[in-house]
């Protein structure tokens, strides 16, 4: 950054640990930070003219019945403030959900904070350049409006003009006149042009189409066409966008049109469409790399835990191993799938307990779960918060081998989902609390189900019984 005043974002994130260390990476690089949780505290932030917001960074995906592009809209009704999104999100659906916004960027959550910090700079970039494109469009609105009231002062303008003008009799519908730049675009004389009726011209080389273009010129007072097909003199074909208005001279009639070539809008407009296929190219080849890199994640976990002399460290690398392996399962459900938005529970369970009986021996799993779907960001959490309840019996409830059970049911009940997960090993001492223990995996638990808006109860008796309970949101 530079010595100017430091620019001041409103961060809009609703997990406070992505926000955390989103606005500790952007205050290093010299940035105010105001970090709000949700849409409608996002939308009283950025309306109080007091903060002096600079950009908005929001998150897509806000966990409310509005996500980020709703609330981006409210906010721009009412402010004129630069917005770069923010998504764990690439595929085509979440992105065209941004269309019709006027958004300066979007960048993929994880990015570093060297391609956050160029996305922001070449943001105020690009506004501020949008901020000038507007004032021009203003200031050429005004003088089209002053071409109107001064009709008499046209003939200087006709003459340097940089579109191709031709008036016509708006009674006859003969050419009374055509300016130099329609000449020199079309490769006809003047005289070529004067006193003829416009589908005498050849460069209008539907004859029949002219005449119905001239009767709409007569009807109407204002016409328009796009990718109109003119001919020049040497029989070249160029688009052209026609647009015809009516208006009075000395209390005569005239059409006066308007022909601009369109070959380079045409050009540029190709150019677009050629990028968005090669946008979608390159999102089918990330997809392909990213189930690649989470397969090399975890064999290259395993490979460093067969090499290993310490017990400990083996059983933390396999944990490792079994979390990465559970968002792994989810991606590779969503791609197979081709759904990116819910995830049906019972086909993703069944992967993360394959999963786990992979990675064990003489352990017998009993499933019971129905099928229930819900919301991608929901069942990476339910997926999590089952591997490390498998996890805890795997390590700690089966200190003797013979007989190991465990039961994992998930239902729901009354708008709510129910998971337990039961084994038949040496059960929790009396005194247990979850609020209590440093297991790493429990507190991921307890953290993962209050995300969910849900509770856990451990049931004591003969083994160990968790239960959870969290709404059944809708996706």
């Amino acid at each position: 950054m530079d010595n100017k005043k430091p620019k001041t974002i409103l961060l809009v994130e609703d997990d406070a640990m992505i926000a955390v260390v989103e606005t500790i990476k952007l205050k290093k690089y010299g940035y105010n930070v105001i970090h709000v949780l949700n849409g409608q505290k996002a939308i009283e932030t950025a309306n109080d003219n007091s903060n002096s917001i600079d950009l908005i960074l929001m998150d897509i995906n806000l966990g409310e019945k509005l996500d980020g592009t709703d609330i981006a809209r409210l906010i721009l009704k009412s402010q004129n403030i630069p917005l770069i999104f923010l998504s764990s999100h690439t595929e085509r659906e979440v992105v065209e959900k941004t269309e019709n916004i006027t958004f300066y960027g979007y960048v993929v959550k994880d990015s570093s904070i060297t391609v956050l910090d160029a996305s922001i700079k070449m943001a105020f970039r690009l506004y501020d350049a949008y901020q000038k494109l507007k004032n021009q469009k203003k200031e050429i609105e005004a003088d089209e409006l002053k071409l109107v009231v001064l009709e008499k002062r046209y003939h200087r303008l006709f003459e340097s003009a940089k579109d191709g003008i031709l008036i016509l009799n708006a009674d006859n519908g003969r050419i009374v006149d055509v300016n130099p730049y329609l000449i020199e675009m079309l490769g006809y004389s003047k005289e070529e042009f004067l006193d003829k009726n416009i589908w005498d011209i050849s460069a209008f080389k539907n004859i029949d189409y002219s005449k119905q273009l001239y009767k709409a010129l007569q009807d109407k007072d204002y016409v328009r066409y796009d990718n109109l097909p003119l001919e020049t003199h040497d029989g070249k074909l160029i688009p052209v966008e026609f647009v015809s208005n009516v208006y009075l001279v000395d209390s005569d009639r005239v059409i006066q049109c308007n022909i601009r070539d369109i070959t380079s809008r045409n050009n540029y407009e190709k150019s677009l469409t050629d990028n968005i296929q090669q946008k979608e190219s390159l999102l089918k080849e990330i997809q392909h790399r990213t189930k690649n890199s989470f397969n090399m994640i975890t064999n290259l976990i395993q490979l460093r835990a067969s090499v290993s002399n310490s017990k400990e460290t083996k059983d933390i690398l396999e944990e490792l191993t079994l979390r990465v392996q559970s968002i792994s399962d989810l991606y590779s459900l969503l791609h197979e799938t081709d759904s990116y938005y819910e995830v049906q529970l019972k086909t993703y369970c069944n992967k993360v307990i394959e999963s786990m009986l992979s990675l064990t021996k003489n352990i017998v799993i009993s499933k019971n779960i129905e099928e229930i779907t819900v919301s991608t960001k929901d069942a990476a959490t339910i997926g999590m918060i089952l591997v490390e309840l498998l996890s805890n019996s795997l390590k700690y409830a089966f200190p003797e081998s013979g007989g190991e059970i465990i039961n994992v049911e998930l239902k729901s009940v009354d708008g709510k989902i129910i998971l337990t997960v039961e084994d038949n090993g040496i059960g929790l001492p009396s005194d247990f609390d979850i609020t209590k223990i440093e297991s790493l995996g429990l507190h991921i638990v307890n953290l993962m189900v209050t995300q969910l808006g849900g509770k856990i109860k451990f049931i004591p008796g003969k083994g160990t019984k968790v239960v959870l309970e969290f709404p059944l949101l809708e996706n």
